[in-house]
């Protein structure tokens, strides 16, 4: 019975310290990994490597025919509007659901004014550990800035807020930019279950 005991006190620690280091674990991010990925600009279609290096760059997991996407949009283009000059803006829409010319439909009806980009292989949305849309990844010098949602808009799916209260990603972008501490560091983002292929 005691040997019971301590298999379960293990596991719990096991449990508990594989979340922590998941949690403080900034530095997953790795440049000449990174760089190995490719993808797919859908504007050009041409083939992309994104080599951040030193660059902080925000990647935004999108699916055209997700509701809570389409809402995001004007937000994420007034972002990009404000921030884009010091920091890179990429749309990842990941699998292989959507043609290229859905994706290009949907770039052109919400006016996307940063690069979207085709990830078909699912690489480098499993690389970034990304599992809805819209969820954000925002890295510097391949480091973890910020993760999870884009503000508090939606609090489940089809359930939105009359106003937003917290405004996660712009609060991260702002603090980083000034060399500030972000406080939320990690949110739960609320979307479409990215699909496995």
């Amino acid at each position: 019975m005691a040997h019971i005991k301590n298999y379960i006190i293990l596991f719990f620690f096991v449990a508990g310290y594989s979340s922590y280091a998941q949690t403080k674990n900034d530095s997953v991010f790795k440049n000449t990994t990174l760089s190995s990925f490719q993808l797919t600009d859908i504007i050009t279609n041409k083939t992309v490597s994104l080599t951040p290096a030193q660059k902080k760059c925000i990647y935004i997991f999108l699916s055209p025919e997700c509701p809570i996407c389409q809402n995001y949009t004007s937000v994420l283009n007034k972002l990009n509007q404000e921030y884009g000059m010091n920091i890179g803006f990429y749309g990842i829409v990941p699998g292989k659901t959507y043609t290229q010319a859905e994706i290009s439909s949907f770039a052109k009806k919400y006016k996307i004014s940063y690069t979207l980009l085709s990830d078909q292989s699912l690489k480098f949305t499993r690389y970034l550990q990304a599992k809805v849309t819209p969820e954000v990844v925002f890295l510097n010098d391949n480091k973890l800035v910020y993760r999870g949602a884009i503000d508090n808009w939606f609090k489940g799916l089809g359930k939105a807020r009359a106003n937003t209260t917290e405004n996660y990603l712009k609060d991260a972008i702002m603090q980083n930019l000034k060399h500030a501490k972000v406080d939320e560091k990690r949110t739960k983002a609320i979307g479409c279950l990215i699909n496995d292929f």
